[in-house]
């Protein structure tokens, strides 16, 4: 069985699909994560902050938020380990503040929000 990756994210959001996928899967991969699904929700600012607070009472807007679910099988066969939530107002900025790319800069972060599904509850 594969991983199941779902995206979803506002019409003009600027990134690929395709690309997302592969960086997830290979953040899955890392952390040598099979049989896996994961939600990603791309959003702006307004929307990370009002989730930061709402869930973390924390003011500010967040680049990456995890909220982790299960970390055992279902009997589907899959690990549901949960969403990940990424503004992607910032992560546009922090390609430019880094001076990276795109793609190491959500490379990093979506290993950020694995790991944070991961953690110990």
């Amino acid at each position: 069985m594969a991983n199941v990756i779902l995206i979803k994210h506002p019409k003009n959001w600027g990134l690929s699909e395709k690309l997302v996928h592969d960086l997830t899967n290979k953040a899955l991969d890392q952390k040598k994560l099979r049989d896996v699904e994961v939600s990603l929700l791309f959003v702006g600012r307004k929307i990370a902050k009002e989730l930061n607070i709402k869930y973390r009472n924390k003011d500010y807007v967040p680049q990456v938020l995890g909220f982790p679910m299960d970390k055992d099988k279902s009997e589907d066969g899959l690990i549901h380990l949960g969403d990940i939530v990424i503004c992607t107002q910032k992560l546009k900025y922090e390609v430019v503040f880094q001076k990276s790319s795109l793609e190491k800069v959500l490379e990093n972060w979506l290993v950020h929000g694995v790991e944070n599904l991961l953690k110990k509850d």
